[in-house]
Parts: structure tokens; sequence; C-alpha cells
């Protein structure tokens, strides 16, 4: 079962986290991992949370997925730039021994108007709105998939509906039984460690994805249209 952690909840939700999410909770994960010298800062920047995001997955290793759907300092975010926004670790809390999904928390305790979810040991940001928003193109549907060490412009090419996208040609595997553009991130991230971040404007989706700790990574622009005009096959 998925657990959403509301942020004025967030300690309830944090304490009852064993219990809400059965067995996918039940087996040892790279959430429950102490972090090392982690420093946290007691404040993030306007569109400050990628950054803080990308480098929790960088130095834990943990798969993270945000989606952002407003605009960062007046523009549309373009995906992992935004990622990289400085930030102010003066007085920053220096965390030792505490578990990854703790501090997950202690971030999401930052951005009143983001909820997340652990999705099958995938650690999801997103709007509190997209989650109830059945028009959110992470809502849009994917076929079943299984690609084993194939360009990575494939595989998102045809999560994102873009037939014959050459991409990017980082090698990655996938094997998804079909489900949402969520699912299909998910899944894919969950094959290699790394974190995907989708920005919107209602026309476009940007997707980025970057591997960790290397930091290589790479980014696709789809139309929202394509992902709801497909036709997925009846099995």
């Amino acid at each position: 079962m998925d657990v959403i952690f509301r942020m004025r909840h967030l300690f309830l939700a944090s304490a009852l986290l064993g219990v809400l999410a059965g067995p996918v909770m039940a087996q040892p994960s790279a959430l429950d991992a102490p972090v090392q010298s982690l420093q946290l800062p007691r404040q993030l920047p306007p569109c400050g949370l990628e950054a803080v995001l990308l480098r929790v997955a960088k130095e834990t290793g943990v798969r993270i997925g945000m989606e952002r759907t407003s605009e960062c300092e007046g523009h549309q975010a373009f995906a992992f730039p935004q990622a990289y926004t400085g930030l102010d670790l003066t007085n920053a809390e220096v965390l030792d021994g505490v578990a990854v999904k703790e501090v997950l928390g202690r971030i999401a305790a930052l951005v009143p108007d983001y909820d997340w979810a652990i999705m099958e040991g995938v650690a999801v940001f997103r709007p509190s709105e997209a989650w109830k928003d059945t028009k959110d193109p992470l809502t849009a549907r994917v076929p079943a998939m299984r690609f084993s060490e194939a360009p990575a412009g494939r595989i998102v090419g045809t999560i994102l509906n873009l037939p014959g996208s050459q991409g990017p040609r980082q090698i990655m595997s996938i094997d998804f039984p079909g489900g949402t553009v969520l699912e299909a991130l998910n899944s894919l991230v969950r094959s290699q460690p790394a974190m995907w971040y989708v920005s919107t404007d209602g026309q476009r989706l940007h997707l980025g994805v970057m591997t960790v700790p290397t930091g290589s990574g790479f980014s696709l622009i789809a139309p929202v249209q394509g992902l709801f005009s497909r036709r997925i096959p009846s099995s």
C-alpha cells in the first residue's frame, strides 16, 4: 500500500508508517538506512525542493521522484537546472544516524503545499492538489513494457508516447506491467538508483532523469495531449 504523508500530520504519519505500509516496508530498505553527517537546510529557497531532494538522492542512493506544477521565479522549471540551485547551509542541521525516510519527512515539513508518498520503495513528492487531479499528466495510462539494457531514449520515449524517439543513449532497464506515467517512472528508477523530475505547464511535460551518485542524466519534452490520446491495447 502506498503511504501519503500529509504535512500537517507529518509526525503522526511517520509514527504509523510501519503499520500502514504493510509488506512494502517489511523488508530492509534504503529508506530505513541511517544518514551520515547530512546537512539539511532549515529553510528552502524558492524552487529549492529540487536541490535538497537531489542532494539526498546522491548521498543515500534512495530512489526519488518529484513533480512541479508551479513556476519557478516567473518561468516554468526545466527539470534539473533548478536542482542545482545553491542551498544555504548556514546553521544547517547536521543529521547523523537518522533514517532516510525521517530526513525526507523533515524536508516535506519545509514545503507545506506538497505531500509525499513512498510508492514501492520510491519517495515521491508532488503538489498536494496533483495527487487528486485526474487530469494531471502523470495519471495518463502507459502500456506494459520490458526492456533490458536498452537506450534510455527508447524506454522513456515509450513511457511518454514519443514513437521513434532517439533521445539519450544511456543504458537502462525496466520491467513494467502497465499503469500510469507516475508508476512507469517509479518502475524505471527502481531498476537503477536514480531520481526523476517532472514539470508541466499544462501543454508540455518536461522530464528529467538523473542517475546517482554519478550525476549523469538526460531530459525529454513531450506534449501532454499525446499522453492522453494514446490507445492502450486490451489484454
